[in-house]
């Protein structure tokens, strides 16, 4: 006999995060996908003795309250503010080859350097996405760049945990419900996190597995070839105007800007295909256990306006003094000049605010498995 896991799945709070199905006993819990395409925790009573290690990991059971951040004590502040800079890598090829200015790659690197690990998201060989970990720097171009589809964490908590009681560093870059996950784990599990670094994003949701399996099969079926490579945030037309752009084996190409790419559209534009949980997302604002947050740093105006702003900005969000230490190690590396909360908040509402479902998602979500995604997609655009 199968239950739903508690107040998650009956309200739609899960974020799938997969931390109760690492941290269960007995394996009684597994991850299932709705019609929607989203994974759910699904427990197996029979396996269950009822001990709730699964409600005391979850990161929504656990939701921050503000006030009741554990990190504000140690949060280095600037009038009361956390640090916050607008940055890009000075090397030239990391910041073409990155989601905005680069520096999620060069703090991965600052740890390797130092023989230490790096986990985030990668596309496997179907060109789904997946957490991974990496302890080779000419790896890391597997873990860059912005995947906008939900990443599938399985049993990542494991490993991450298992390097962490092995006294290794480690960086972890996900989602803030994942970086909530990654730390409810080790709190749960008893392991020592001091040399774990948590980074997240201003995230603006999860999208459906199986709608970008979809639009990926039918690019696929009208290229008659198979995907190659996905590039999200593509830099041809430059950071600003980003670009999706699929390669396939027979060379050719799917280049679309941020104005035609239906995929895009349909995500930033009419919210058609995000995670439920997303639209009353628990983690924003500094409702957060990262050390450090990470995003575009849209709007941005520097001191010296010849600066390439559109070759990627980084927003950087320091929150402890792990994460001041962090910047510190790449400070020689990077451009970088400071901004306030305001400036960070301008163009990036998703800072403070989830993004709240599309009037036409419920919908587009009943045709999913009637309607071709793309014409599902393309109907709803204004």
């Amino acid at each position: 006999m199968e239950k739903k896991l508690s107040v998650m799945m009956e309200t739609k709070a899960c974020t799938g995060c997969s931390a109760c199905l690492n941290v269960c006993p007995t394996q009684a819990l597994t991850m299932e996908s709705d019609q929607e395409g989203f994974w759910y925790s699904v427990i197996d009573e029979g396996q269950c003795i009822g001990c709730g290690a699964c409600e005391d990991v979850c990161p929504v059971i656990h939701a921050l309250r503000s006030e009741e951040n554990i990190m504000a004590e140690t949060a280095p502040t600037a009038g009361g503010n956390p640090l916050i800079y607008a940055a890009w890598s000075l090397d030239q090829e990391i910041r073409y080859h990155s989601t905005s200015g680069g520096i999620f790659s060069e703090l991965a690197l600052s740890v390797l350097a130092k023989g230490g690990y790096v986990c985030g998201a990668i596309y496997d060989h179907q060109h789904m996405v997946k957490h991974a970990i990496i302890d080779h720097a000419q790896d890391l171009a597997k873990l860059r760049q912005s995947k906008y589809v939900q990443s599938d964490m399985n049993s990542i908590y494991k490993e991450i945990g298992n390097l962490l009681k092995q006294g290794e560093e480690l960086l972890f870059c996900g989602s803030p419900c994942q970086c909530a996950g990654v730390f409810h784990y080790c709190e749960k599990s008893g392991i020592d996190a001091k040399n774990l670094y948590l980074v997240d994003f201003i995230c603006r949701g999860s999208n459906s597995p199986k709608v970008y399996r979809k639009f990926l099969d039918e690019l696929e079926a009208e290229q008659q070839s198979k995907v190659k490579k996905v590039w999200f945030k593509n830099k041809i037309y430059g950071w600003n105007r980003f670009s999706t752009k699929v390669e396939f084996e027979n060379g050719e190409a799917y280049l679309e800007d941020r104005y035609h790419d239906a995929y895009i559209r349909g995500y930033i534009e009419e919210n058609l295909f995000i995670r439920p949980s997303c639209a009353a997302c628990y983690f924003k604002g500094f409702q957060r256990h990262s050390d450090l947050t990470l995003a575009d740093f849209w709007g941005i105006q520097l001191k010296d306006d010849s600066q390439d702003i559109d070759g990627g900005t980084s927003m950087a969000i320091i929150h402890t003094e792990k994460g001041q230490t962090l910047w510190a190690s790449v400070s020689s590396r990077i451009f970088s000049e400071a901004k306030t909360l305001e400036e960070a908040a301008m163009g990036n509402a998703c800072l403070y605010n989830s993004a709240l479902p599309g009037i036409h998602r419920e919908q587009f979500m009943a045709d999913l498995d009637r309607r071709p995604v793309m014409d599902n997609i393309k109907r709803f655009l204004k």
